[in-house]
């Protein structure tokens, strides 16, 4: 069988062989190339093999069952879900804030606030992840999960309407919408508690029709749990200023 030798630690590995058996390392290593640099980008931050289009479209497609994979221990082959959110949510309020699209301008906010979290969109981002969490850890108990096995699901759910926000801002901009009208706010959050709803009965054991229910119901939680949260800071915010 004809070999090659691992550039790494110089062990004899198998023409055919895509990683060294020694080492781990890949066998089709040679001069740098733009590919190898993302490619090791991603690996820092998720330590997986496989490419991002394959993941994003398993993400879209059964979420839930990406989600349980994670969790059972079948992490290879998947994105971690929390270094996902954190890459995805930097890039979204990024094209956000470029864009600028006024996202939070129907939350009810006064103005000071409001610019605040425009400015700091990740952070309100992420911020959704533990409460949310919270929020399927107490409506599926029954599971017996971890706050943190239940936050999995989220990541992953959160990283996909994140990648949705990141494109809304650049394409309303380009035909000069800069803050979103109310029909838009209602069908965005609606889609959002049905795709949450259709992860959850992928994500958890039991009848699939009541575990979409129960994840609808966890998505509107979780987000009248934020929206409430922003009125107390934007009331305290406003109250300092007066203060002032």
């Amino acid at each position: 069988m004809a070999e090659r030798r691992c550039l790494n630690c110089d062990a004899a590995t198998p023409v055919r062989a895509r990683f060294c058996a020694r080492c781990g390392q890949r066998t089709d290593t040679a001069r740098l190339a733009v590919r190898d640099l993302a490619r090791d980008l991603l690996q820092r931050f998720v330590d997986v093999e496989r490419g991002p289009l394959a993941f994003a479209r398993a993400l879209l497609v059964r979420p839930g069952r990406v989600a349980r994979e994670y969790v059972d221990g079948r992490r290879r082959r998947h994105y971690g879900p929390f270094a996902t959110l954190a890459v995805v949510v930097g890039v979204t309020a990024l094209a956000i804030n470029l864009s600028g699209f006024r996202v939070l301008s129907r939350d009810g906010l006064s103005p000071a606030p409001t610019e605040f979290l425009q400015r700091h969109f990740n952070l309100l981002l992420l911020l959704q992840l533990p409460l949310l969490g919270a929020v399927c850890a107490a409506l599926f108990r029954p599971a017996k999960l971890t706050l943190t096995e239940h936050m999995v699901l989220v990541a992953y759910a959160l990283s996909v309407r994140a990648v949705f926000l990141a494109l809304v801002g650049p394409l309303a901009s380009l035909v000069s919408v800069r803050e979103p009208g109310i029909p838009s706010v209602f069908a965005f959050w609606v889609a959002w508690y049905v795709y949450f709803g259709w992860a959850a009965a992928q994500f958890y054991a039991g009848p699939a029709l009541r575990n979409w229910a129960m994840g609808a119901a966890a998505a509107a939680l979780g987000h009248a749990a934020v929206a409430a949260l922003l009125f107390a800071i934007g009331a305290g915010y406003d109250m300092l200023v007066r203060a002032g």
